[in-house]
Parts: structure tokens; C-alpha cells; sequence
């Protein structure tokens, strides 16, 4: 074959199957996977708790929004490849606001605490009121180190829980191409 071809023919080659997660030994081992993910589960609402005066519920309100802003947008290739990095800010008009209203349906929460837990962050600078009833997330906070470690924390957490659950064979992974190891 022909350095071109070749080439031509490395460059075309689909890519390797990413690994996947799957259930696999779930039913056998679901008390052991209550167990790691309730572990999980308070690790992390215990971080967000740190970060947010001891409150979960401003830390959920915080989320609620962030999400609400980005959330249509990451499914644009474009806006993702620019974004997809947290040190890279989004701008207050590049985000979708959000009202209390909606905060207060996605949270489940009475509409008059969402209202109070928005106003505080505000107070608190995490959040920003860009005009009646519409906010957005403040454009440096997750820029912010104590949002940094909490990520970094919540990465680590994450993984904690993944590993946790492919040891116990609770899941296996798949569309891995795995090497022999020599005899």
C-alpha cells in the first residue's frame, strides 16, 4: 500500500469503541451498591453542604439554575467544545435565565423558599438578577477556587463510586479492548 493510501486510510478508520458501563452482578450484590451509593450520596450533599452555609437546599437551588442556563445550549457541538472546560466562563447574556417559578417546580420546592433561597444566593454572589424575575449564574463563581475543589472533590467522589461498584461486580465495563498479559 502506498504512504498516501495508507495515510488516507489512517485517517478515515473509525474510532475505537469507548468503554461503557453495564449492570452486570447488580441483583447479587444490590445491598453492597445501597450501601456504596448511599455512602456517595452523603459524601456529596456533605461537599455541597460545606460550600453552601450548611444549607442543602441553597445548594440545590444553585444547580436548579445552572443547569436551567447551560443545560440546551451543551447540546449544541459548538457551544460544548468552547464550554466543556469549567475555567472557561460563560457570560451572563450567553446563559438561558431561569424565575422562580421554575426553580420552585424543578426542586420541588414552595414557591416563596425558592424565592428567599434565590435572593440569598444573590446576596451570597453565586447568583445574578438580570432583570425582573430572570437570573443567571454569577459568570466567575465556578471559576472560584472553593468551586474548583468542590468539583475536583466531587470528580473524585464519583470515580470512588464507579470503581467501588466494578470491583464488587456490581457493573462491568464494555467496548473495552483489553491486552493479554504475556504467559
Amino acid at each position: 500500500m502506498s504512504s498516501s493510501v495508507l495515510r488516507r486510510h489512517v485517517l478515515t478508520a473509525p474510532p475505537p469503541p469507548r468503554a461503557r458501563l453495564a449492570s452486570h452482578k447488580y441483583d447479587d450484590n444490590s445491598r453492597i451498591f445501597a450501601v456504596a451509593f448511599v455512602r456517595f450520596f452523603q459524601q456529596i450533599c456533605r461537599l455541597q453542604m460545606a460550600l453552601f452555609d450548611g444549607d442543602i437546599s441553597l445548594a440545590l437551588v444553585a444547580g436548579t439554575v445552572a443547569i436551567a442556563n447551560v443545560e440546551t445550549r451543551m447540546r449544541d457541538p459548538a457551544f460544548r467544545q468552547v464550554f466543556s472546560r469549567v475555567d472557561t466562563v460563560i457570560d451572563i447574556d450567553q446563559q438561558r435565565g431561569c424565575n422562580v417559578l421554575s426553580v420552585a417546580e424543578s426542586t420541588l420546592l414552595p414557591r416563596e423558599t425558592a424565592r428567599r433561597k434565590m435572593n440569598r444566593l444573590v446576596e451570597m454572589g453565586i447568583l445574578v438578577r438580570r432583570g425582573v424575575g430572570d437570573y443567571v449564574m454569577h459568570p466567575h463563581i465556578l471559576q472560584s477556587e472553593p468551586f474548583l475543589a468542590l468539583f475536583r472533590a466531587l470528580s473524585r467522589e464519583t470515580l470512588r463510586l464507579a470503581n467501588d461498584c466494578l470491583d464488587t461486580e456490581i457493573f462491568a465495563t464494555t467496548g473495552v479492548c483489553r491486552s493479554s498479559s504475556p504467559a
